[in-house]
């Protein structure tokens, strides 16, 4: 069984929100396809700024803001719930996972001169500018390195950070991930529905309409 091992990868530092903003815009690289393998991964979290949503999230800014999950999640595909998909005969798992939509100035589409969805803002929020990279170690563990933004205005500011909490926020976030994601693989695998030797990709929802992307990756996808 794998373990997940926590590390900050940074020293004693300070931070203070300022609420400027800069944060609730979100990026989108261009020079990336519609499915990011896992070794590019690591340069696409370093160029991106996405919200990854936890279905804890979903939830609550749907009743908060009263809108269906589906006005304010972004997928590749279609938004039904589900974040694993196979293609190729099982020779790929897709790995969907839910983002924030943004608007067309790229900001996020709770915000306006302010976030409207602080009080129940997503776990990835709360953890900016403080942002996670994952590695598989030799052993086959989780290596879950949390690392910051030194362009935030807030570094340097306010308080000094606690890693503890921070560590803690870490492991809710990937344990909440995880819980949506394990199941469903597991369910495919052991209908035969993934080949042992499948190649693992994350999308890059917001460039296409899920229509386009149906057709860009395969118009018939297991779930």
């Amino acid at each position: 069984m794998p373990k997940v091992i926590v590390k900050t990868t940074f020293g004693d530092i300070t931070f203070q929100c300022q609420r400027c903003g800069t944060c609730c815009h979100h990026r989108r690289p261009q020079e990336f396809g519609d499915l990011v393998p896992l070794e590019r991964l690591k340069e696409f979290w370093e160029k991106s700024n996405l919200i990854y949503l936890t279905e804890k999230d979903i939830n609550n800014i749907s009743r908060r803001s009263r809108k269906k999950p589906e006005e304010f999640v972004d997928t590749l595909f279609e938004y039904d719930g589900n974040s694993v998909r196979v293609d190729d005969d099982g020779r790929e798992v897709i790995l969907d996972l839910p983002v924030m939509k943004s608007k067309e100035d790229t900001s996020c589409i709770f915000y306006k001169e302010g976030c409207s969805m602080y009080s129940v803002r997503p776990k990835a929020c709360r953890l900016f500018p403080f942002r996670v990279e994952e590695e598989t170690t030799s052993e086959g563990d989780i290596l879950l390195n949390i690392g910051y933004n030194p362009t935030c205005p807030g570094i340097g500011k306010g308080v000094s950070v606690d890693k503890g909490k921070l560590e803690k926020l870490v492991v809710d976030q990937f344990l909440q991930r995880s819980d949506s994601i394990l199941p469903r693989v597991q369910r495919l695998a052991s209908e035969g529905k993934i080949d042992r030797c499948a190649k693992i990709y994350r999308t890059l929802p917001g460039r296409k309409t899920p229509v386009d992307a149906a057709k860009n990756t395969g118009e018939k996808l297991n779930r």
